[in-house]
């Protein structure tokens, strides 16, 4: 039968699952790039039976294979990834006297941002500071300390606020994770047919993390592709499997 598949314009989505703890495939936002790459191993014999010199024979084996991807949301757990971390949710909340060391001009940085109902008060609770005279604050709630307020340089504050709803990510406390990759596919070139690739086994390089510039962010992972021993069969890839949709 005549294979009817011809150009590829591809889109769709990506999913991850956790293998050391497995909780289903788990979708990871836009992407913009998808690729999968074997790097080859040449094993090559010289003749050695004229002066000439050349090639007798020639072996290539595959000796990694890898996906790499742009990620293009920062959800936690893309940048978890990326960094080798954890990542928490953390509830919203209030805290009452959380205490600092106030210096002039410096920003105070509160245990939790997004802060609201602010609240800035002498060491001893006596003194209640004046919000844009005796210091600000900035976009995520945290104060800034003026110059010209009554705040004295490296006195002791107390600090009530609300905190709003965020996560947190611990960096490098994590390494070696295991993931199931999937990619659910969509090829536009043949009025939307599926394709779906599965990567049974994959570890992650650390990617990087840029949160300035004048144009969208991503986030470039690499994952080297290991073997399934848990697939057994004759002819079934212990690495990477692709059905695509006639």
């Amino acid at each position: 039968m005549a294979d009817i598949r011809g150009a590829f314009l591809g889109a769709g989505k990506q999913y991850l699952e956790d293998l050391d703890d497995p909780k289903g495939l788990i979708f990871i936002g836009n992407c913009n790039s998808l690729n999968y790459e074997a790097a080859a191993e040449e094993i090559d014999e010289p003749d050695f039976t004229t002066p000439g010199g050349g090639l007798d024979n020639s072996v290539q084996r595959i000796s990694a294979l890898t996906v790499a991807y742009n990620a293009r949301h920062f959800k936690a757990a893309n940048m978890a990834r990326a960094l080798y971390g954890s990542a928490t949710d953390v509830a919203a909340g209030t805290v009452t006297s959380e205490t600092h060391v106030a210096h002039k001009g410096a920003l105070i940085l509160l245990a939790n941002p997004g802060a609201t109902n602010v609240i800035v008060k002498s060491a001893d609770g006596l003194t209640t500071h004046t919000l844009d005279t005796d210091y600000t604050l900035d976009p995520a709630g945290f104060p800034v300390i003026l110059e010209g307020g009554a705040i004295a340089d490296a006195s002791t504050i107390k600090v009530d606020y609300s905190y709003a709803k965020h996560a947190t990510i611990q960096a490098l406390v994590t390494s070696g994770k295991r993931y199931r990759h999937v990619f659910v596919g969509l090829n536009e070139a043949r009025s939307g047919k599926p394709v779906v690739i599965e990567l049974f086994i994959v570890k992650h390089s650390p990617a990087s993390l840029s949160f300035i510039g004048s144009e969208f962010q991503g986030m470039e992972f690499t994952a080297k592709v290991q073997k399934d021993p848990s697939k057994v069969g004759v002819g079934l890839s212990q690495y990477m499997v692709i059905k695509d949709v006639e």
